[in-house]
């Protein structure tokens, strides 16, 4: 039995890692700066951990986490959400007593920012849409002027709430880039979206779940149908092979008559994990040297945040078949408490959202994301 610390709590895909190496007997706890999360009311977790907001008190949180690690003797700590920059930067203080399964934050920068992230593919000779780095508001002119129909993202953003494709005159105007937010373009891609999640050891892949982008709230799926696409699959293996990464990777895609096209990395565990509900086997690659082949996720059916997706648009009479028939991520028989409490914990996230002047999904990220801060 192995002991796991997992930080970030409050996905629901953190709560699914968590349920996973439950069931295969190991031991978790989880360190989260936000008391209501979902997997404070989870079975499958033995403690929860409260620690500093890492983007408010990031030394305050570094030491806490070491306190933790040094008294908990932990096998591996997980990163799952955004805190996972700061976990990164942390880690000459946290590798002398657990193993941190994370990449480098310099690995971790080159990933998230949208620019850099864009120049490593060049440099592996992986195809993506042309994307050009925006510092100034003359800049900005210039590239939109003579630009082909392109998607506006600051280089450092989630959940593309802040993304403008294909965007007026008008909308440009309330764009301010600077060296200190910088913004990226990119040429607009049309075609189907794929998201892909993996589990990577020494640039191996060690699982893998490829996914239709379905029924997006916030930019993000809510949908999550596996399907298995050799075409990404040789391309997350070209990209392990080239970066020799260790972590959780996420990707977009863009698929049309030319092929494919990674559009950004999401450097962390992501939504994708769901797919691997009926393969808690998936927990051997965090924990065990590479197997010779790539887990392949193969749920029993499709699953689904069901009350987001809800929320979200269930409009036609396709959608809602597909709704009724997907089994919701957050109900578990054996761990009944996270889905019963969800109203709870939306009803906090959107009084967090009213006292910060925020969207309730950037609430969710406000003490815990990474701008590229050194």
């Amino acid at each position: 039995m192995a002991r796991i610390l997992l930080t970030g709590g409050r996905a629901p895909a953190a709560l699914e890692l968590a349920r996973l190496f439950q069931r295969c007997g190991h031991c978790v706890d989880v360190a989260e700066s936000w008391f209501w999360s979902a997997s404070r009311f989870s079975r499958t977790v033995q403690r929860n951990l409260r620690v500093a907001p890492p983007r408010q008190a990031y030394a305050a949180f570094a030491q806490q986490l070491r306190r933790a690690v040094q008294r908990g003797r932990y096998d591996v700590l997980i990163p799952t959400c955004e805190e996972i920059f700061w976990v990164a930067r942390a880690r000459p203080l946290l590798s002398p007593h657990v193993t941190v399964f994370c990449p480098t934050l310099e690995e971790l920068r080159e990933l998230h920012d949208k620019y850099a992230f864009s120049q490593l593919l060049s440099k592996a000779g992986l195809p993506g849409p042309t994307t050009t780095l925006l510092q100034s508001e003359r800049e900005l002119r210039a590239y939109a002027q003579n630009a082909p129909e392109s998607v506006y993202k600051p280089s450092y953003s989630r959940f593309g709430t802040r993304a403008l494709i294909r965007p007026s005159p008008a909308q440009l105007k309330r764009v301010r880039p600077s060296k200190t937010h910088p913004w990226t373009a990119q040429h607009h891609k049309g075609g189907r979206e794929w998201c892909a999640f993996a589990v990577l050891r020494a640039g191996a892949v060690a699982a893998l779940g490829v996914y239709p982008a379905r029924f997006p709230v916030g930019g993000a799926s809510t949908y999550f149908q596996a399907i298995h696409h050799p075409g990404i699959q040789a391309w997350v293996e070209a990209f392990g092979a080239f970066t020799l990464l260790t972590g959780q990777v996420a990707f977009d895609f863009k698929e049309d008559a030319a092929g494919l096209w990674a559009l950004e990395c999401n450097p962390r565990l992501t939504s994708g994990l769901h797919l691997f509900r009926d393969q808690p086997e998936v927990t051997r690659t965090y924990l065990a040297p590479t197997p010779q082949e790539p887990l392949l996720a193969a749920p029993a059916g499709p699953l689904a945040l069901k009350a987001v997706m809800f929320l979200g648009g269930v409009r036609r009479a396709s959608d809602w078949h597909a709704w009724r028939t997907a089994r919701d991520v957050m109900i578990a028989p054996h761990d009944p408490w996270p889905a019963l409490m969800q109203p709870v914990v939306a009803g906090a996230w959107v009084v967090r959202a009213l006292r910060l002047g925020t969207g309730v999904l950037e609430a969710t990220t406000h003490d815990i994301e990474w701008n590229g801060e050194a």
